[in-house]
């Protein structure tokens, strides 16, 4: 009778906890609801009638929902995501014509597994997936030290596992068609999916050092078979082990490949950023970062602008004052070691750095520790205090300096090119200093220029080139040079190898560059450091080297480069303002000249933009609000009874109710027991059978 008693009153408790909560749920929704209502009656929601009239009928509303059941939708009135009035936002068609239409800013939902840049030639299908639970790399070339670095590099990135969630608040918006690119496959059809786990390299030659001429192009196939990439040259390989690292998506812990065949090669073999390290110092990680992102996106010159008026940071070991005067200070200098590393940091992700000491003009920080080496600038009261202009041409001085200091710099970096600068030379200061007049004066007559100071400015930079060449004897490929046009506007007599690169003008200048006979490469569309607000990325991905219309030599141009001056850019926030936006350069430079809508490559842009945040890299926004899902789950195992994929946060946070009522039953639960067992050994004690209690607990 007392057991029935007891179980009676765990019922009871259990009803009256249950009809509790019922109640107190209800009594919120009641609240939840009044106040909707009072909220839509008072017009709390201030919105005018054109946007009123869209939130109602695009957002899901509980109370409306039967209402809305009945209305009839067209299948144009659907809304999308387009890139409209220089901004991407969700485009209601049916709202265009009138009078305030209604547009919500609005990134796109990113593409799942398409690589950035697009390749030339793709085809993949989606009904054939493949599972990657190991992978084994074979090559045929055994003594590859690029090729073996890049293997182990790109394995952890193949390994490490973000989870797509095919999560994403736009598919809660009424009557749209907003969708994943792909279906989110089921457990079950992914692991009744076949295992490939070989990765088959094949490459003919391992250069060194990449070059101007260094062939990327590679072929990848994902088949039953694995995985096959085929390249002539190892930085092909090297590409296409990024591809494959984009092809790969994990869902479900489990990482998985589409059948896939791609041809690829880029359109132009000079695909640079530059760098200005002058400005503002950028740190050793900084520059990680930016080779990495570059590695990324298939970029292969770093064009790293390393002194200027304002500072001298590069540690020069034949005159260690350059620096230890020059630079901003003494901890903000790259010494040699510094140096070697991020070059061979660049070396083995394919990338080429090709040094600029800008001279004559933009020499100010020269000066700090070798002030003999700049012009003494005048007015008409005699010298101005501290005010140096460009290096000297009239002493002899000047010139072994420099041969001296370029004989240092070419044993330091490896590439056949250098930059020399020769932008924005002020003349002015040369034709206030009596002695330079003088030296003006007399070469003038052995020369074409109408302009004595441009005639000086011809002299030292034939007499600077020639020096450097004459100590580049010992290297293989001699040296060969770049300037920035202002040296080919003002005809100077550059050698016929040089290249000019175009940083300000029209597309006339590159053709003029080219028709003179001279390669070019581009930047004047691509100052990414001119930070402009809204949505920028759509102009740098329209400009075109060599547009359809371009009326020079088409093969003389060699690609172009995305700027970073360092005026007003730090290092600490260097990689967020020039990436994700210097990628849409990228594929410019890189993919088929026919890509040029907007619309198609902005999807593919998030994705590459989420890529680079999970890799660890700070980029920046670049189509506007939305968001990446960055946790990563690193070397995840891919299937077992314990490991069901993750779960997004606000699911369980929708359970929390669910557990706490399970907690409270189990505790009334665990009471009854307690009670239970408690009566049943006070009973045994009055007895005196303590031998009873071991097979008591027992039950």
């Amino acid at each position: 009778m007392k057991k029935f008693r007891a179980h009676s009153l765990f019922i009871y408790v259990c009803y009256i906890s249950v009809a509790a909560e019922e109640s107190l749920q209800k009594q919120m929704q009641d609240k939840l609801d009044k106040e909707y209502k009072m909220q839509r009656q008072k017009k709390v929601i201030r919105v005018d009638k054109v946007m009123q009239k869209h939130i109602f009928q695009n957002v899901r509303n509980p109370l409306d929902e039967k209402k809305n059941e009945k209305h009839f939708f067209r299948n144009d009135d659907k809304p999308n995501i387009k890139w409209f009035d220089n901004k991407f936002n969700i485009n209601f068609p049916t709202s265009n014509h009138l009078h305030q239409p209604f547009h919500i800013r609005r990134a796109p939902i990113p593409s799942i597994g398409v690589p950035w840049p697009k390749p030339q030639k793709i085809r993949s299908s989606s009904d054939s997936l493949y599972r990657i639970k190991t992978l084994s790399a074979k090559t045929n070339l055994t003594k590859c030290d690029l090729l073996s670095k890049a293997v182990k590099r790109y394995r952890d990135i193949f390994f490490t596992c973000h989870n797509e969630h095919f999560i994403n608040n736009l598919l809660n918006v009424h009557n749209a068609n907003f969708t994943f690119p792909i279906q989110k496959p089921s457990l079950e059809y992914l692991m009744s999916q076949p295992d490939i786990s070989r990765l088959y390299l094949l490459v003919m030659t391992c250069p060194s050092y990449p070059t101007i001429s260094s062939d990327e192009s590679y072929t990848l196939k994902s088949s039953s078979k694995g995985i096959q990439i085929k390249a002539n040259e190892v930085w092909g390989a090297i590409r296409g082990l990024e591809t494959l690292s984009q092809l790969i998506i994990c869902i479900n812990n489990i990482l998985i490949i589409k059948r896939t065949e791609i041809t690829d090669y880029p359109r132009f073999p000079h695909r640079g950023i530059l760098i200005d390290s002058a400005r503002h110092f950028m740190s050793k990680t900084t520059m990680y970062q930016m080779l990495s992102a570059m590695e990324m996106n298939k970029m292969n010159v770093l064009h790293w602008h390393l002194t200027d008026d304002q500072s001298f940071p590069f540690e020069s070991q034949t005159f260690p004052d350059l620096s230890g005067k020059g630079s901003y200070h003494p901890s903000l200098t790259y010494t040699p070691e510094d140096v070697r590393d991020i070059i061979e940091f660049a070396r083995v992700r394919g990338i080429r750095i090709i040094p600029e000491f800008d001279v004559p003009g933009h020499s100010f920080s020269w000066g700090y520790g070798h002030p003999e080496l700049l012009t003494q600038c005048f007015d008409n009261r005699g010298p101005i205090s501290g005010h140096f202009g460009p290096m000297n041409p009239a002493k002899n001085n000047t010139y072994t300096f420099l041969s001296k200091f370029f004989k240092e710099i070419l044993k330091v970096f490896k590439d056949q090119y250098i930059h020399l600068g020769n932008d924005e030379v002020p003349l002015a200061c040369w034709n206030s200093n009596q002695e330079v007049r003088q030296f003006m004066s007399k070469i003038n007559h052995i020369s074409n220029f109408k302009n004595e100071g441009t005639a000086a400015w011809n002299f030292l930079t034939e007499r600077l080139i020639q020096s450097i060449k004459n100590v580049s004897t010992q290297r293989e490929n001699g040296v060969k040079f770049i300037l920035w046009h202002e040296a080919f506007q003002s005809n100077l007599n550059i050698p016929g190898d040089a290249i000019v690169q175009v940083w300000l003008g029209p597309q006339s200048l590159v053709e003029e560059v080219t028709r003179r006979g001279y390669h070019a490469i581009v930047s004047s569309c691509w100052y990414i450091n001119m930070i402009k607000y809204g949505v920028v990325w759509p102009e740098y991905y329209l400009c075109d080297p060599v547009s359809y219309s371009f009326r020079g030599d088409k093969s003389l141009v060699l690609g172009g480069e995305a700027c970073l001056w360092s005026e007003f850019i730090t290092s600490e926030t260097a990689v967020g303002v020039l990436w994700p936006k210097a990628s849409a350069v990228a594929e410019r430079l890189w993919s088929d000249q026919s890509l040029r809508d907007v619309n198609e490559a902005a999807p593919r842009l998030e994705e590459q933009r989420c890529r680079m945040l999970r890799r660890g890299l700070p980029v920046g926004d670049v189509s506007g609000p939305g968001f990446c899902n960055v946790k990563a789950t690193a070397n995840p195992t891919f299937h077992n009874d314990n490991m069901k994929g993750q779960k997004h946060k606000s699911r369980s946070s929708a359970n929390i109710q669910s557990v706490y009522y399970v907690s409270a039953c189990l505790l009334l639960v665990g009471m009854f027991l307690f009670t239970f067992f408690l009566q049943k050994f006070k009973t045994k004690m009055k007895s005196g059978c303590f031998d009873t209690l071991p097979r008591l607990m027992s039950r």
